[in-house]
């Protein structure tokens, strides 16, 4: 057989174990690995059909139409995906190629799927239940609701750590344009600052970690990553997401704060949490590996504890982000990236749906208590793979942790007053509201039966009966215990001040009181007696270099 015939033949079998079929003929295979450019060009598209429209009629009665059919086009194309796992998109490539030794590329996979479904399930419902929202005709934010939804699909379908860095930046300042526009005060705008620098700095950890990976003979794509780099890929996806070291990145709540507001939190989230499920299982072996778990748990509980302890859901978000985003990471650590995944779609579908809640309707509350057993890690739910890892001595404390979450759950969900009612909505808008949060739910126990890797699990059982059993005490004990009531916002000043925060604020309180003292001597230096200083200073050391001498 000839040498180019063999190539061929191993090109084909590269195709069939790549994609699990030998493809038919050319259009299956540019088509296919197509329908992740296609998922996002329609959200991208549609998010700025809104604007076009914003800026020639600002009242536009097409602009919520555009938007919805946005979100569903590219919920259906999800689904789609599903026929042809896993596939692959790769762009061109890169000038120099021996710089930039892989193209941008995308790649769909069990993994991947469920995170993508989660998010475009977030912007479908987010668009849906806008309807019941005060500022219901901000196409703006309805456009930047779906531009984040088309960058969180490609964080999660990034297949190297170029692709993702990219994506992360654009989110990172899709967040800092955002929330500047919105800021109040400077001190508003000091918070946004810090939270994109340590954004920022999960960019650098993840390129440094591929820098070590290079260095030891591994590639620039996650399947081929060195065993050393695993470690850093863990504090990048950490660092951003507030659990290693603990702190919160995230800037006081501005206006958007059910519908943007939800989006811009969530899939930021997801977009970190999805580097967790490349970590080599060889580099969990390093005598890190312990420590790094302890500071996951803490993390865990701590974001549990104010989670429950919140006066309100919103207030709380980002304690639950950290809370759902801390035993991602504790899953990671563990050895079971299926269950990163599975605290990553609860993290998005179960919060998504109590976030966007904003109408108070009994029925549909009690519709919202299907998230606490997607939380719970039964058999066949959501989380049902969460805990398949070896966690050792840690479990009693993991359990602590998402009995403390749940409780939080059920207790917000359960709120009985501090939403809208639908006395002044249109009698078409108390039909599309509740059927954006029921689809919500829906694909919430969809995900745990079938669909992806992790999906259809039997689980720990035992340990999820018994965070159950500390769920309902905890439920139970909440009211009648001081300890575990909510932070009251009549006799605290600031509900949102906490002590990692605070310890953070000092820190920063420090650095810019160097600032200051560095920009004293500068003036100083470089002002009118700057000339005078300088021969005062040479003296000085012309007198030192004399004392030496005979």
């Amino acid at each position: 057989m000839r040498p180019g015939i063999d190539r061929d033949l191993a090109i084909v079998i590269l195709n069939i174990h790549k994609k699990g079929k030998v493809p038919d003929n050319k259009t299956d295979t540019i088509v296919f690995p197509m329908l992740i450019l296609i998922s996002c060009s329609i959200l991208f598209i549609s998010a700025l059909a809104l604007i076009v429209l914003r800026v020639t009629q600002q009242n536009s009665r097409y602009a919520w139409w555009t938007a919805m059919g946005g979100a569903t086009l590219t919920t259906i194309s999800i689904f789609i995906w599903q026929t042809q796992m896993p596939f692959g998109l790769n762009l061109l490539a890169w000038q120099p190629d021996k710089l930039f030794v892989n193209p941008i590329s995308f790649h769909a996979d069990g993994i991947s799927w469920p995170l993508a479904l989660s998010i475009v399930t977030l912007t479908l419902t987010s668009m849906l239940t806008s309807v019941a929202r005060p500022g219901v005709s901000n196409s703006l934010s309805w456009a930047g609701s779906l531009a984040l939804g088309g960058l969180g699909l490609l964080a999660v379908t990034s297949d190297n750590p170029l692709t993702l860095v990219l994506v992360w930046g654009a989110l990172d300042i899709t967040e800092l344009i955002t929330q500047i526009t919105s800021a109040d005060s400077a001190a508003d705008n000091e918070k946004i600052v810090i939270s994109f620098s340590t954004r920022a700095l999960g960019i650098s950890l993840l390129l440094w970690a591929h820098i070590v990976s290079i260095s030891q003979g591994g590639s620039f794509d996650f399947q081929s990553i060195a065993p050393i780099s695993g470690l850093y890929l863990v504090a990048a996806a950490g660092l951003r997401l507030g659990v290693l070291p603990l702190h919160l990145p995230y800037s006081s709540e501005s206006i958007l704060r059910r519908g943007l507001g939800t989006s811009l939190r969530l899939i930021s989230a997801a977009s970190s949490l999805v580097l967790l499920t490349h970590i080599p299982a060889v580099s969990l072996n390093s005598n890190l590996t312990p420590f790094l778990l302890g500071l996951a748990i803490i993390a865990a509980l701590y974001g549990g504890w104010m989670w429950l302890r919140a006066p309100d859901e919103l207030t709380g978000r980002p304690y639950w982000i950290i809370g759902l985003a801390a035993l991602s990471v504790t899953s990671a650590l563990s050895g079971n990236p299926l269950g990163a995944v599975a605290w990553g779609c609860a993290l998005v579908l179960v919060g998504g749906g109590l976030f966007l809640a904003s109408v108070q309707q009994l029925w549909l509350n009690r519709a919202l208590l299907i998230g606490a057993w997607c939380l719970s890690s039964f058999p066949f739910s959501l989380t049902a793979s969460a805990w398949l890892g070896n966690l050792g001595f840690f479990i009693p404390f993991v359990i602590a942790a998402q009995a403390l979450i749940c409780a939080g759950f059920l207790r917000h969900a359960l709120r009985p007053s501090g939403r809208d009612t639908f006395d002044s909505q249109p009698r078409w808008a108390r039909a599309v509201y509740p059927t954006g949060i029921l689809f919500l739910i829906t694909v919430q126990i969809l995900l745990g039966f079938f669909g992806w890797d992790g999906a259809s699990q039997i689980g720990a059982w035992v340990q999820a009966i018994i965070v159950s059993v500390l769920t309902f005490g905890l439920a139970w004990a909440t009211p009648r215990f001081r300890v575990l009531n909510p932070i009251r916002a009549h006799w605290v000043s600031s509900t949102t001040t906490s002590r990692p925060d605070s310890i953070y604020s000092n820190i920063w309180g420090v650095y810019r009181a160097i600032g200051r003292v560095s920009q004293s001597i500068n003036s100083t230096i470089e002002g009118e007696g700057g000339i005078m200083w300088t021969l005062l200073f040479l003296i000085i050391f012309i007198s030192l270099l004399t004392q030496g001498l005979p």
